[in-house]
């Protein structure tokens, strides 16, 4: 007997699914079209999570919406289609959480940006979904990362940092990111990238933040700069 409760995978008509009208993720017709040219090239491969119960998407809204461009879809039945779905029986309270909790990055873990420096030279990029902004993201956190063999084992090396050294590597995160801010007015929000999760950890406690921590208000942030 499982001992987690599992979905079904089934096939459905198109016109048995409702987009969740209260999806948090936003429109974009750039996401659609990516997973648009995916599904031509290697077909669908599943990802549509479906609520039997209420007849709404649980996960998989742009794909959906990739696939009805696909077949022409207009909600007629002359343009239904089946669909793989898994399918799976929830109450609109936990389906409104499976929703959110599908949508959370903070459950999606954080991508090994080495081991992505590795398989960028091994990909087409674009049909990766992938493009000159990640690009430059991987560069400026592996800078010197070694585009080798990719069966050799990168060994951990060692923090030798002093104390000291930590400290003034803070100061000077503090004083760049307070550039940062004032060089970007116009913007509500602006993206700061450390080498690894331990980097990122060190530099938030070091001004009095919790090192978990991936979404912070201006005004908390700034206050702790000018600590």
């Amino acid at each position: 007997m499982a001992k987690i409760k599992q979905s079904e995978t089934v096939f459905i008509q198109r016109s048995k699914i409702s987009f969740a009208p209260y999806n948090p993720r936003k429109k974009d017709k750039k996401v659609v079209e990516a997973l648009k040219r995916n599904f031509r090239k290697v077909g669908f491969l599943g990802g549509i999570q479906w609520n039997k119960t209420t007849g709404n998407l649980i996960g998989g809204h742009k794909r959906l919406e990739a696939l009805d461009l696909i077949n022409d879809y207009d909600g007629t039945n002359d343009k239904d289609y089946e669909v793989k779905v898994e399918s799976i029986e929830l109450d609109e309270k936990t389906e409104k959480e499976q929703n959110i909790f599908l949508n959370n990055k903070r459950v999606q873990g954080e991508t090994d940006y080495e081991v992505m420096a590795v398989l960028i030279k091994e990909i087409d990029i674009e049909e990766a979904g992938l493009d000159d902004y990640d690009i430059n993201l991987i560069e400026s956190i592996v800078p010197d990362f070694n585009f080798g063999d990719n069966n050799k084992i990168k060994e951990d090396i060692e923090d030798t940092r002093t104390p000291q050294e930590k400290e003034d590597n803070i100061k000077d995160l503090k004083k760049n990111i307070k550039n940062s801010i004032s060089n970007n007015q116009q913007s509500s929000y602006f993206v700061v990238t450390f080498k690894n999760y331990d980097d990122k950890a060190e530099f938030l406690e070091g001004i009095g933040i919790n090192g978990d921590d991936i979404y912070i208000t201006g005004e908390k942030f700034i206050s702790r700069l000018n600590d």
